[in-house]
């Protein structure tokens, strides 16, 4: 298996994780979504093993890329 260069890394006001060996893009975007707290998603240019800082639930590395806010559905009422 090759080692990624780069991961994603996912924050809401209650957790935040990141893909790694054992959870893929899937998985993690589930993790969040069972939370059930609005969330924001980057793309890493790093490891996940790599130490970078974090400031205001954003990760403090050059080449960042935010890929955008997901909210919860919720169920529709009848």
């Amino acid at each position: 298996m090759t080692e990624n260069h780069y991961h994603f890394y996912a924050s809401s006001v209650s957790q935040w994780a990141t893909t790694n060996d054992e959870r893929d893009l899937r998985q993690l975007m589930k993790l969040m979504d069972d939370d059930g707290f609005p969330y924001s998603l980057f793309l890493v240019p790093c490891k996940h093993t790599d130490p970078y800082e974090i400031a205001m639930y954003q990760p403090m590395v050059k080449g960042v890329q935010y890929l955008g806010y997901y909210e919860i559905k919720k169920a529709k009422r009848k």
